[in-house]
């Protein structure tokens, strides 16, 4: 399998602790099958249907979500991914390692793994799974808002490091950073509006007291300063607020007067 390294061992990220790391798969302590990309985050299995394991570069913290989206799937085998936790070191591994995370590496003790139900094995599906301060096991997909629960028995005393078995079905898989995807999905559900005025620049105000918003502060104050008048309702303008495009995405526009929403003519 190689020496026993991961990315950044040298580095050491500029000094930053190994849970604070961004986490990727172990580049060398992996199943005969896999093939990996530059990234250590995108990895698929050469042929059959086994020999699939892959762990994570450095251990994981409680409550760490590990988002894994399923790249590409092979119809001619049965089952698919299996995800779980190990409290014994990948680089304590020597020789190959066995073909399947279930049952071959559970049964050597100090890991803890599952097979994934159907609905969770399709293309382009995205899976979360973390571990609490119990040793429970939960996941969440793209697909379904409620979080399920996998498995129990995992040791929170130890280290902890995901493995992944790239099983059956489930051809080729690529890890996630949680952090970016839900940022993505706040931009996809709040994108920014254009002034509905000139179509120009962003729309960034809101007119107060009737809480209109759609218009940048050019035009806003070109209103103010002549019909004084929303034109949306008609209504008088007392205010133009500024709107940040973090207070906006965040859900806070009715927050007046807090620090998000910057008076800008009174």
């Amino acid at each position: 399998m190689g020496a026993c390294i991961s990315p950044s061992d040298d580095e050491s990220e500029g000094g930053l602790e190994a849970s604070h790391r961004p986490l990727c798969f172990h580049p060398s302590i992996k199943g005969s099958q896999v093939v990996m990309d530059e990234s250590c985050c995108r990895v698929r299995r050469r042929d059959t249907f086994h020999d699939g394991i892959v762990f994570s570069n450095r251990p994981v913290e409680l409550y760490e979500k590990v988002t894994l989206k399923i790249l590409q799937e092979d119809q001619k085998w049965q089952g698919g991914l299996r995800v779980g936790f190990t409290w014994r070191d990948p680089c304590l591994h020597s020789g190959h390692l066995p073909p399947f995370v279930c049952p071959n590496l559970v049964s050597q003790g100090k890991t803890r793994a599952c097979v994934l139900p159907d609905e969770y094995i399709g293309e382009d599906t995205i899976l979360s799974f973390w571990v609490d301060s119990w040793g429970c096991v939960f996941c969440n997909t793209n697909r379904e808002d409620q979080e399920a629960f996998l498995f129990s028995g995992v040791s929170v005393k130890s280290p902890l490091w995901v493995v992944v078995d790239v099983y059956g079905r489930t051809k080729e898989v690529q890890l996630l950073d949680p952090a970016s995807l839900e940022s993505q999905e706040r931009t996809e559900e709040n994108p920014v509006e254009d002034c509905m005025v000139c179509f120009a620049s962003q729309a960034s105000t809101m007119m107060f007291p009737c809480h209109h918003t759609g218009l940048c502060f050019r035009c806003s104050l070109k209103i103010f300063t002549t019909s004084g008048r929303c034109p949306l309702c008609w209504e008088k303008v007392k205010k133009i607020l500024g709107i940040s495009v973090l207070a906006e995405n965040r859900g806070l526009l009715s927050r007046l007067g807090k620090s998000e929403c910057v008076p800008y003519l009174r």
